[in-house]
């Protein structure tokens, strides 16, 4: 079974190396576009269900509950369920080469989506190096303030369990508890 190629998952304290969801705003994008993109992500096939809900990156007010607990795929792609959120609320524009593919789509892949349910197997590489159109702009990287300042309290006190991480989302995770840290001593 091939593996499927993750995106729209974002930036949090514990995942620092993914892209942030303000880096792919795009006000601009046509609208009609937009909508069958989230309308192609709305109909993905159950992949797997995690343990608790997703959250608005952006927070603007919607439950939690109403994000998901789950990934959805196509078959060859693999997305969270709250993806369809970001694009039909915040304007969020996905990298040209998702849009084109999914806009070529005559329609669902259903069966394709089927075949690949019995794996979730998940590869991220690509989507760690997507920049969007603005690479500085930032949204939120937890659900409240206070999980921001726990993580640092957490991270001050050496509490902080790292052995699930690579060499690389290791130091991600050190450099932004250090960001945190100067953000709130500035």
């Amino acid at each position: 079974m091939q593996q499927l190629i993750g995106f729209g998952y974002w930036r949090s304290l514990y995942e620092p190396s993914l892209p942030d969801p303000a880096w792919f705003v795009d006000a601009s994008w046509d609208k009609t576009e937009r909508q069958q993109v989230a309308y192609y992500l709305s109909q993905g096939h159950l992949s797997c269900t995690w343990m608790g809900f997703s959250w608005c990156r952006f927070r603007c007010g919607i439950p939690a509950g109403a994000m998901g607990a789950s990934d959805l795929t196509d078959g060859i792609y693999c997305w969270p369920q709250g993806l369809a959120h970001y694009i039909s609320k915040h304007a969020l524009r996905l990298p040209p080469e998702l849009v084109q593919y999914i806009l070529a789509q005559p329609a669902f892949p259903t069966e394709q989506a089927r075949q690949a349910l019995s794996s979730h197997d998940m590869n991220l590489d690509w989507w760690r190096t997507q920049q969007g159109s603005n690479p500085t702009a930032k949204s939120f990287l937890s659900e409240t303030d206070r999980e921001i300042n726990n993580f640092i309290r957490l991270y001050d006190r050496n509490q902080l369990f790292f052995e699930d991480y690579t060499e690389d989302g290791l130091r991600a995770i050190i450099q932004l508890a250090q960001e945190l840290k100067s953000n709130l001593n500035a």
